[in-house]
C-alpha cells in the first residue's frame, strides 16, 4: 500500500488526481532548472534578483502542513539534504536524539543500495527501517518482517521531491511503534 492509497483510503481517482499533480509539479520544477540553466550560459553573471540557492524554504502550501517531507521545493526544517553529514548520519543522529530507549544494529547488504536498521527494545526486535534507492524493488525485508509480526518501514534516499524531514522521519516512526 503506497503513500496515496494511505491518504486517500484507496480512493483510486484521488491517488491519480495526487500522483497527477506532483508529476506536474516535479515536470515544471525541471523546466524552470533546464531555464535556468539556459539564462546562466548567456550571461556572465547573476542578477542580483536570482536566487543563489535552489533549496529556499517555502510556504506551507507547497510544502505541506509542517514541512510535511514532500514537494519541488526544500523545506526549511532539518531534512537529510540539508543535513551536514551522510544520510546514514542523519537518520542514526534521530534514532538515538528521539529513541534512545531503543538500541540497534545496522546492517548493509552487499550488492544492495540499502541500509537495514534493526531496532530493538526491551521486550525485544521492535522495528526494522529499510534505507533505499528509490530503483530498488526489494521486498524481502519487508515481506519477513510481516510475517513475523514486526513494524517495517522504508524511507527512500534518492526520490527527487522526498525530503525525509525530521518531524516526518519521527512521526513515522512513532507511529510503527505505537507511541
Amino acid at each position: 500500500m503506497g503513500l496515496f492509497s494511505k491518504l486517500f483510503g484507496g480512493d483510486k481517482e484521488a491517488e491519480k488526481a495526487a500522483n497527477s499533480l506532483f508529476n506536474e509539479l516535479f515536470k515544471a520544477a525541471e523546466a524552470e532548472k533546464a531555464k535556468e540553466k539556459e539564462n546562466a550560459g548567456s550571461s556572465a553573471a547573476p542578477s542580483a534578483e536570482e536566487p543563489q540557492n535552489q533549496y529556499v524554504s517555502a510556504p506551507e502550501e507547497v510544502t505541506g502542513p509542517s514541512g510535511f517531507s514532500w514537494g519541488p521545493v526544500m523545506p526549511a526544517e532539518e531534512n537529510q539534504y540539508n543535513f551536514n553529514g551522510s544520510y546514514t548520519a542523519y537518520f542514526e543522529k534521530i534514532f538515538h536524539e528521539e529513541f534512545p530507549d531503543l538500541t540497534f544494529e545496522r546492517n548493509d547488504p552487499k550488492g544492495q543500495h540499502a541500509n537495514i536498521y534493526t531496532f530493538f527494545g526491551a521486550a525485544g526486535k521492535a522495528l526494522v527501517i529499510e534505507l533505499l534507492s528509490s530503483s530498488s524493488e526489494a521486498k524481502k525485508v519487508r515481506e519477513n518482517c510481516r510475517k513475523e509480526g514486526t513494524p517495517y518501514l522504508r524511507f527512500y534516499i534518492d526520490y527527487e521531491g522526498w525530503w525525509n524531514t525530521k518531524a516526518y522521519v519521527i512521526d513515522r516512526m512513532k507511529k510503527a511503534l505505537g507511541r
